[in-house]
């Protein structure tokens, strides 16, 4: 189904076993995922976590863009890892094991996507009261182009966009006051804000870190 928990560790194993052909640094990823499942340290895997991400991409999310605008968002087999890993994975008082990813994908693979994407979870299901949402890039331009899918994204459905305000460069939540922005590397004069999430697009760009 599509919210199988299972699809992270099958993507590992196939990784593992040389069916699906990965960067060491993937490969490295699948190894790890697959020792940690047998830890007994307080790491755990939490596969309803995981599962809720995988449907609520599939399930609640439509591609906004191009071709594919109105279609389901299909996760990829690499893309169901990046998720399962990033929202599965638990400490052991509950809180989320990974706290920074670095994700790196060819050109015309989804990534803008894939970010977008991100950044509406974030938004609407992490259940942080008055959660500060940012995506950031090297200039305002590279900054809005996530920000314009995730806005159509959030405008494709229904149930999204009846509990949000949607303005030109910011969507806000009323009944969490949570609110998802776009910022660049240009603003460097930005103080005071305190991120649950933040989207850092195209690094290789950024001037300095």
């Amino acid at each position: 189904t599509a919210s199988s928990p299972d699809r992270t560790l099958a993507y590992a194993k196939a990784v593992v076993a040389g069916e699906i052909v990965a960067g060491p640094h993937v490969r490295n990823a699948c190894r790890r995922h697959i020792a940690d499942l047998k830890r007994k340290d307080g790491i755990w895997f939490d596969h309803d976590a995981a599962g809720h991400a995988f449907a609520f991409f599939e399930e609640v999310l439509k591609l906004s863009e191009g071709q594919f605008e109105g279609q389901p968002f299909e996760l990829q087999p690499s893309q169901a890892f990046i998720l399962g890993a990033l929202f599965g994975w638990k400490r052991k008082d509950g809180t989320r094991k990974y706290r920074t990813v670095f994700i790196a994908v060819p050109r015309k693979a989804g990534k803008t996507t894939l970010a977008a994407g991100l950044a509406v979870y974030a938004l609407f299901c992490d259940g942080e009261l008055g959660a500060q949402v940012i995506n950031a890039a090297a200039d305002r331009e590279q900054a809005a182009l996530c920000f314009d899918a995730a806005k159509g994204m959030v405008q494709a459905e229904p149930m999204l966009d009846g509990r949000s305000e949607v303005f030109k460069r910011s969507i806000i939540v009323p009944n969490t006051g949570s609110a998802y922005k776009v910022i660049s590397s240009e603003a460097y004069s930005k103080h005071g804000l305190s991120c649950s999430y933040i989207g850092a697009d195209e690094l290789h760009a950024w001037p300095d870190r």
